[in-house]
């Protein structure tokens, strides 16, 4: 259950402002329904409306992470999300991982990518087109949380969690 006023993660739009809750029919849908109405913090002019009953679409609410909970997956995601040989195996379950608007695989495929981007990884590939791809969707999603909570710019962003990854890895290296 939402209230008005909750600031959530919503899949992949990010955090968004619970700001009603309201009765609509759209056209061409006969019935009325309850309605959030939701107002993303980094399009404040667009709303959407998700749909109180639909489970589906209510499990990708989130509840906003706090500063030591960002630490923590930081420090603790990564060492989970399995490797895998095969390229086109390895695309399709990252992209399984990630369409579970689960941060903890999200960041896991964040995390992997970006030591394997910066050959942290003893694994011997290159860094393709499709891996930036999914490395920038993935930070996508987890910046405009992470940027509100620990309220930096996403610019400030990445070098913060940059250097809590390279200072884990020399630990653990």
């Amino acid at each position: 259950m939402l209230n008005i006023g909750d600031l959530i993660v919503y899949g992949s739009e990010g955090v968004c402002l619970v700001a009603d809750l309201q009765r609509l029919s759209f056209s061409g849908i006969d019935e009325e329904k309850e309605y959030y109405i939701l107002v993303p913090q980094a399009h404040a002019s667009s709303k959407l409306y998700l749909p109180k009953e639909n489970d589906i679409l209510m499990a990708r609410v989130k509840k906003l992470l706090t500063y030591a909970e960002i630490k923590e997956l930081i420090n603790s995601s990564g060492e989970d999300i399995q490797w895998i040989e095969d390229s086109k195996a390895r695309n399709k379950y990252y992209k399984e991982l990630i369409a579970t608007y689960d941060r903890v695989n999200i960041f896991g495929v964040a995390k992997q990518l970006y030591l394997l981007k910066n050959g942290k990884l003893s694994h011997n590939v290159n860094f393709t087109s499709w891996m930036d791809d999914l490395l920038k969707k993935t930070s996508q999603i987890l910046y405009s949380e992470f940027s509100y909570v620990v309220d930096m710019t996403p610019e400030e962003l990445l070098p913060f969690i940059s250097g809590e990854i390279d200072c884990k890895e020399k630990i653990k290296g």
